[in-house]
């Protein structure tokens, strides 16, 4: 009986260790889905904000690209072309200002592929929703990852993926 209790106890001890492990050195996934999840809650606002908070979140959003970062975005009525963190932070400002009424930005499902040291390409789920229209953009985004100082992943390129389509023949 007495043996029992120990390799309960030992087992119980490797468990809290491979937590404890996982925790304080979570892999390069986990960190890039909380880079994600936080690129979420920064884009999405509501309605009657305060221009402080956008300016806040705007300064956010812009910590996670590289300098040189590079957006092309499409969807059904428009375009965007953005280089370069301060591009970013001015489209995200004016766009805020445009559309008051609030939008929700939801990023799932992310597939990750490793390309070579330092860098990963994420393709990811994103979808969109503004208080002032009933519709939901929803477009699968290419997600180009580099590390960066202090080994924090950076976004060097955002882009659509207009072949991976719903209505696309594979």
């Amino acid at each position: 009986m007495n043996i029992f209790k120990w390799i309960i106890i030992l087992a119980g001890l490797g468990f809290l260790g491979w937590k404890a492990l996982v925790f304080l050195l979570p892999s390069d996934e986990m960190r890039i889905s909380k880079q994600l999840n936080r690129l979420e809650s920064l884009v999405s606002y509501t309605p009657n904000t305060p221009p402080l908070v956008h300016l806040a979140s705007a300064g956010g959003i812009i910590e996670m690209f590289t300098e040189n970062a590079e957006l092309n975005i499409q969807t059904d009525s428009s375009a965007w072309n953005i280089h370069g963190r301060n591009e970013i932070k001015t489209s995200v400002l004016s766009s805020r200002q445009q559309e008051r009424a609030g939008m929700q930005v939801s990023i799932t499902d992310p597939v990750f592929d490793f390309n070579k040291a330092g860098s990963i390409s994420t393709l990811a789920t994103v979808t969109a929703r503004w208080e002032s229209n009933p519709d939901i953009m929803v477009r699968i985004l290419e997600f180009k990852w580099v590390k960066g100082e202090r080994n924090q992943w950076l976004i060097s390129a955002i882009k659509t993926r207009k072949d991976l389509e719903w209505g696309n023949k594979l």
